[in-house]
């Protein structure tokens, strides 16, 4: 190795560190980003809903979102996000290659604000969510006045942010949700512990995200 070359090789080993501690979300910074992922979806148990007389399941699909976020302490930030897919809700069977007609399709959107709990380490920053929100379950079903319903949701994921540089990096997460349906009608529910109450899905979500402002 000639002396120019073994001098730019110290050089770079001597900012890498440096580099890397600085790709952080500061305190004060904003974030806003989006991208894609993927929708696994759950059950409506029967008398959960006004559509269907019985157990109803939506299919996994595609989903896309953006959210905002504001980091508060190195450790902790607050965020906005708004996430929606559309997929097939059908008839469940058994067996292992079942024929599960298709009995109408959900578009499920869901705004949700939350904190974040992260364990900055370079580049690289871990974390925990949990978030709570409305989730709009709109079922394409021929009775318009009972389509379209707003339900209180919750969630929580864990996900991790890979920071290419301080403004600009990829984040990628696991997410389960809760959105609560209400009192199961004609007789079903069981009480305040009934799970057919709640309609329960996960999703992994991924995307590119830049970030502005912050103080060291």
């Amino acid at each position: 190795m000639t002396p120019r070359r073994a001098a730019i090789a110290a050089l770079l080993c001597a900012l890498w560190p440096a580099g890397r501690a600085r790709a952080q979300a500061l305190p004060g910074s904003i974030e806003i980003g989006g991208g894609g992922g993927r929708f696994y979806g759950g059950a409506f148990a029967k008398g959960s809903n006004e559509e269907f007389e019985h157990r109803v399941e939506a299919d996994d699909d595609v989903l896309a979102g953006f959210w905002l976020g504001a980091q508060l302490t190195p450790r902790i930030g607050i965020e906005m996000s708004v996430r929606k897919s559309q997929e097939d809700i059908v008839n469940p069977a058994p067996g292992v290659f079942p024929r599960e007609p298709t009995a109408a399709t959900l578009e499920l959107t869901t705004v949700e604000t939350g904190i974040l709990f992260s364990f900055p380490f370079g580049q690289f920053a871990p974390y925990l969510g949990l978030d709570g929100g409305i989730s709009n379950i709109n079922i394409n079903v021929p009775d318009r006045a009972v389509r379209d319903v707003n339900r209180f949701g919750i969630s929580a994921a864990a996900g991790a942010k890979f920071y290419a540089a301080r403004w600009v990096g990829f984040r990628v997460e696991g997410r389960a949700r809760a959105t609560y349906l209400g009192r199961r009608s004609n007789g079903q529910d069981r009480g305040w512990t009934d799970g057919g109450r709640w309609f329960r899905n996960s999703e992994i979500f991924g995307g590119v995200f830049f970030a502005f402002g912050g103080r060291s």
